[in-house]
């Protein structure tokens, strides 16, 4: 049951990591920087690793799979300083805790930091820090994603960060792309701010993570949607991705839409309407709770379907169920969904004999 994507090549293609020095003893600049080259790269973005936060449970093994059959494996690519390049804004005064940080991701390779936002990110001590060469006509999975976690490495080794205050935002594509990754590094970002962009989680490729990893996104992450009064088509796609949100049981998701603002980003009030969403805190009510029990006996009844279909034979209509529950459920449905897979597969060769 092949589900290997169009994402295929560009996973064999992963950078290689390496953990990034620490800051150096000079002081390091602030105001606006433009087009540093990123030295080292992140050590997140790694083959296995990388691939099992990004693909669902039962892509992620195909593509494993296919490559295993070929005598390859997610191997690493050379880095070369000079391959990756980023655009910063630093803050003068560094707070007591160290820099906030924002990783935002435009949907054009190069982006000009609005001129008003830099009062906002003076005042709250936020590092902007946007990745070249990343926009929307870039590989999502051979160039974007590791453009992002490279910026963040970058700003962290030279840098001094507040580890509680670590963000990933974007507009349009970039805001899509910027959802994914904080869907699949909540142990990195504490959240996502999103304008005029969103995905509904559980299709558009973009399944739920390792449960480790979904359990962590939806308990403290914050993910900030907003769409300007005039953009109808993202506000319609923003109340549909924050739908599902709560549907999976996320306690951090808020969302507005600025007056008079079309299909661009807010301006300085706006931008810091947004930011006092996204660091305020995610609240856990009884509400959220009964969620999540309700959505785990909803998983656990649609696998029971795929095993029901099996057992009497349907073994296509199993398959065919599966695929769909992989997409909406993802790494919710581990490790069972890869048992039923197995057993699929053996029931299909079964069949073909």
């Amino acid at each position: 049951m092949s589900r290997a994507r169009a994402a295929v090549p560009a996973l064999a293609l992963l950078l290689a990591c390496a953990v990034p020095a620490p800051a150096t003893a000079q002081t390091p600049a602030t105001g606006l920087l433009e087009d540093q080259p990123v030295e080292r790269p992140s050590n997140r973005v790694e083959g296995a690793e990388f691939a099992r936060r990004l693909l669902s449970p039962l892509s992620g093994r195909d593509v494993s799979r296919f490559l295993a059959a070929e005598g390859r494996r997610l191997a690493a690519e050379p880095f070369a300083p000079g391959d990756f390049a980023v655009d910063l804004y630093v803050p003068k005064r560094q707070p007591e805790a160290g820099y906030g940080l924002l990783v935002f991701v435009p949907p054009m390779d190069e982006f000009a930091i609005p001129s008003d936002w830099k009062r906002v990110l003076e005042q709250r001590g936020l590092l902007l820090v946007m990745p070249r060469g990343a926009g929307n006509d870039a590989d999502v999975f051979g160039r974007r994603i590791p453009a992002v976690l490279h910026a963040q490495a970058h700003a962290a080794s030279t840098y001094r960060l507040d580890p509680a205050r670590r963000y990933v935002g974007g507009f349009s594509g970039g805001a899509r792309l910027a959802q994914r990754v904080a869907l699949a590094w909540p142990d990195v970002f504490q959240g996502s701010l999103q304008f005029a962009g969103s995905v509904v989680v559980g299709e558009s490729l973009m399944p739920p993570p390792q449960r480790e990893l979904f359990d962590q996104a939806r308990m403290h992450g914050r993910f900030v949607l907003v769409s300007g009064g005039q953009d109808l088509p993202n506000r319609r796609n923003d109340a549909l991705a924050r739908e599902r949100f709560e549907a999976l049981c996320f306690a951090g998701v808020r969302s507005f839409g600025p007056a008079r603002l079309d299909h661009w980003v807010p301006d300085a009030r706006g931008f810091a309407k947004a930011l006092d969403r996204l660091e305020a805190p995610a609240q856990a009510t009884p509400e959220i709770e009964a969620c999540r029990r309700d959505l785990d006996a909803a998983v656990a009844g649609a696998l029971d379907e795929v095993q029901a279909r099996l057992e009497a034979g349907q073994v296509v209509a199993a398959r065919d169920a599966l695929v769909a529950l992989d997409d909406r459920y993802g790494g919710l449905a581990v490790p069972r969904s890869l048992d039923l897979a197995r057993a699929i597969e053996a029931a299909l060769a079964a069949q073909a004999r």
